[in-house]
């Protein structure tokens, strides 16, 4: 059974970061063209997508809780915990910052304006990016070395 979990959380992980982060980074690069009906289109299909690589985030999270119970790990094991802390960052600047700031520039892409070029500019998605990154790789860091 741990076998089976361990597998289900992997691959969970790799379709969240495809829909969420690998879609992102993409959009990224397309965003940079400034060219506002490919920006529509791109942003457009992919919303779908990146919402259900949010509630990905969450199943992985899910799974990863049964997996460490099936293990028999303490679920107040230092890089869990940690784990924890990442994965709730993670979560927060899906749901609260990259979603919402999809869905406007969805909106401003379908009839361009300074608008589309301020939200592609915004500092505030840049900081949230990387912040993203950064729990990502803090949650790859604790799920491989388990330190503490």
């Amino acid at each position: 059974m741990t076998q089976l979990l361990l597998a289900l959380h992997i691959l969970l992980f790799a379709f969240s970061f495809a829909f969420t982060a690998g879609a992102g980074i993409l959009g990224d690069r397309i965003a940079r063209g400034g060219d506002a009906k490919i920006i529509h289109a791109y942003f457009s299909a992919v919303r779908p997508l990146s919402i259900a690589g949010g509630i990905g985030w969450i199943l992985t999270a899910l799974v990863g809780g049964a997996l460490a119970s099936a293990f028999g790990l303490p679920m107040t094991a230092p890089w869990l915990l940690g784990s924890y802390a990442a994965f709730a960052v993670l979560i927060l600047s899906g749901f609260l910052l990259h979603s919402p700031w999809q869905a406007r520039v969805v909106a401003a892409s379908a009839a361009p304006g300074p608008e589309l070029q301020r939200l592609l500019h915004a500092p505030s998605h840049r900081i949230a990016s990387i912040v993203s990154a950064l729990s990502i790789l803090t949650l790859i860091f604790l799920m491989t070395v388990r330190p503490g």
